[in-house]
């Protein structure tokens, strides 16, 4: 499958090391991830790794169901978000904590990760740091603990589904899961985790704001009434925004691609209210779709030239047990997560778990091993997943101030630890019985 103009040794050689510089530029350098990806999987189809490139078969390396997803979806929260509706459900759960801080953190938190499940975590944390920021600002309070617990909220609320948190989509797309698939599998433990969390942050973290209040009737901005801005793209962008999801939960009774379902939904979205593409375009995260490009070009590598098979043979020789299989799978990954991040880490394993499951008999369930473990174990450190980066710079933004790695890695390792090990827990007593 690869080139004659390199040996195969030299070939794997070349390939490997584009790789691992590739990852820890991204770890270590200041540059832009979406660049580094997409400029090193370019290199690889420069020195003519793929054989006979060329943009006829560029559907062959690149998983265009799962960028098609991402798109459609960007553009329906955007269109939902110029209607005012994201600022009005902020405004409800402000309200309703009638200026008791610790209850309305508690409800943000519970926001984030119910709206992550149902956007995405990173839209979700776009879309809710600066409520975060203003509660901060008005209890005289730091916003460095809130965004931290939004942040691992946030991973934590998008594990439930398959456009929660990017590292499912891929592997929805690569395993042909659907939405409720996952809505079964891995909701129930991440819900239950998020309520955990919840609790968690209220009693050892917050406990001290109790001494803070504020009367949300006073705040101007704090009007129901005066939120939305277009009552009529409200109606139609949730609408369509219903329409989707429940698209999603029968897409494989349809027979239609969850990218095809996201893309008509943002068609009919602009349609319906009269927007363009340029109107929503700042809405649409370019870096996060070139990012995906770049590592499937990558991850296309290892595969061409036998990598991964190799690994598929390693790992299938010690898969003896099934369950203490899959727990060992999680925690690679949780660990490979936190310090690589969940993304590139699941587009590696992707080729991986595929051999595994085609050729070596290991059932298709390993992937909520996958999946628990980069959803969870990304929430460890500030390059575990995008939501964490994006968080983290718009806090930065909002302070003047910048956060360190281990200033997050210490607030975030306990409660990372900790759902870990409960979803730990639920793989033992799923794959037991």
């Amino acid at each position: 499958m690869y080139t004659d103009c390199w040996g195969e040794t030299m070939l794997i050689g070349f390939v490997v090391a584009v790789f691992v510089a590739a990852y820890l530029l991204i770890i270590f350098s200041k540059f832009r991830r979406s660049v580094i990806a997409f400029s090193a999987g370019l290199i690889l189809a420069f020195a003519k790794v793929f054989s006979d490139f060329s943009f006829e078969r560029v559907g062959e390396l690149i998983d265009f169901n799962t960028i098609g997803l991402l798109i459609g979806m960007m553009i329906i929260v955007g269109v939902l978000r110029s209607s005012g509706f994201f600022h009005y459900a902020s405004v409800r759960v402000i309200r309703f904590s009638r200026g008791r801080i610790r209850l309305l953190i508690a409800l943000i938190l519970l926001t984030i990760g119910l709206f992550s499940a149902l956007l995405d975590n990173v839209t979700t944390i776009i879309l809710f740091a600066p409520i975060l920021f203003f509660i901060a600002d008005i209890t005289r309070k730091s916003p460095v603990q809130m965004t931290f617990a939004a942040i691992i909220a946030a991973n934590i609320g998008g594990a439930a589904t398959l456009i929660g948190d990017p590292p499912n989509i891929l592997i929805g797309s690569a395993s042909g899961l659907g939405f409720i698939d996952f809505l079964l599998a891995v909701g129930p433990i991440a819900m239950l985790m998020l309520l955990f969390i919840v609790i968690f942050m209220d009693l050892r973290v917050f406990r001290h704001f109790t001494d803070k209040s504020f009367r949300s009737s006073d705040i101007p901005s704090m009007d129901p009434s005066k939120a939305i801005l277009s009552k009529k793209e409200l109606k139609v962008s949730l609408a369509v925004f219903i329409i989707v999801l429940v698209g999603f939960a029968f897409h494989g009774v349809l027979g239609y691609e969850p990218s095809l379902i996201a893309l008509a939904g943002a068609a009919a979205a602009l349609f319906l209210t009269g927007k363009g593409f340029s109107d929503i375009a700042s809405d649409v995260e370019w870096d996060t779709l070139l990012f995906f490009v770049g590592l499937f070009l990558l991850s296309s590598a290892l595969h061409v030239v036998g990598v991964s098979d190799v690994l598929s043979s390693a790992l299938s020789a010690v898969a003896v047990h099934q369950t203490l299989f899959f727990i060992l799978l999680l925690w690679i990954t949780a660990v490979l997560s936190a310090f690589i991040g969940a993304v590139p880490t699941v587009a590696v394993l992707i080729p991986i778990m595929r051999t595994l499951t085609a050729s070596h008999g290991i059932p298709i369930d390993i992937w909520w091993a996958i999946s628990i473990g980069a959803c969870f174990g990304g929430s460890a450190t500030i390059t575990g997943s995008a939501a964490n980066m994006v968080g983290i710079g718009l806090m930065e933004k909002h302070m003047g101030t910048s956060v360190t790695y281990y200033q997050y890695l210490k607030f975030s390792l306990l409660p990372t630890l900790l759902v870990l090990l409960m979803g730990t827990l639920y793989i033992s007593l799923r794959f037991a019985l």
